[in-house]
């Protein structure tokens, strides 16, 4: 594997991790000093890029994050970040790289829902989407970000999902709150976070009730 395209591979894994500062650095020290070395040698290479207590505690989801992305085909990896900083002088952000408008849009209602919820309930919720993940009809690195994403392990969904993937976690979302809160209650803030979710929604040109 070329060593532009290793670097991808890197790039994809670690980005939904890492700021952009953590992560340029963390993909400058793999280039100089772990690119020639065999796989094994990612462990070190992980733990060593790790410096923050939040982020060694993530270290066993992000070598599993790049070892998913080892298996990826070329078009779902991310751009190569070297180009990016070559174009731009500075790394994407992850909204650049990993969501569309209707992306952007499905995160902030399914973040306003959570927000309705006391902190076990919203465990739950969560738990049942990551029980019910297998119904999602996607690839392995979009899997990985939801898993990642709803496990609490990343900040931020970085990719794109088409609608009716979206549709269906949304869906899934409502039925976990339903068995919760019941149907009334549900209703209540699902509305309450389309309304809060509306400002991003004109402000991107899509409609959020296509989320529905």
């Amino acid at each position: 594997m070329e060593l532009a395209l290793r670097r991808r591979v890197i790039y994809t894994g670690m980005r939904p991790f890492f700021d952009d500062l953590e992560l340029l650095n963390a993909i400058n020290l793999w280039q100089t000093e772990y690119s020639d070395k065999p796989k094994f040698a990612l462990n070190v290479f992980v733990a060593r890029s790790c410096n923050t207590p939040q982020l060694k505690a993530q270290r066993s989801n992000i070598l599993r994050a790049i070892f998913i992305a080892m298996d990826m085909a070329e078009d779902e990896l991310l751009a190569d970040p070297f180009d990016e900083i070559s174009t731009t002088g500075k790394l994407a952000s992850l909204a650049e790289q990993g969501q569309d408008h209707k992306t952007q849009v499905f995160v902030k209602l399914l973040e306003q829902l959570f927000l309705k919820l006391n902190e076990q309930d919203e465990k739950t919720v969560r738990d049942f989407l990551l029980e019910h993940l297998n119904e999602i009809k996607t690839d392995k690195r979009r899997l990985s970000h939801l898993k990642e994403w709803f496990s609490l392990n990343t900040k931020t969904l970085a990719a794109n999902y088409d609608l009716e993937s979206m549709q269906k976690l949304i869906n899934l979302s409502y039925i976990a709150i339903c068995n919760l809160t019941g149907p009334v209650k549900a209703d209540q803030y699902l509305a309450l976070s389309i309304k809060e979710t509306e400002g991003l929604s004109i402000k991107v040109g899509f409609k959020t009730h296509d989320l529905l």
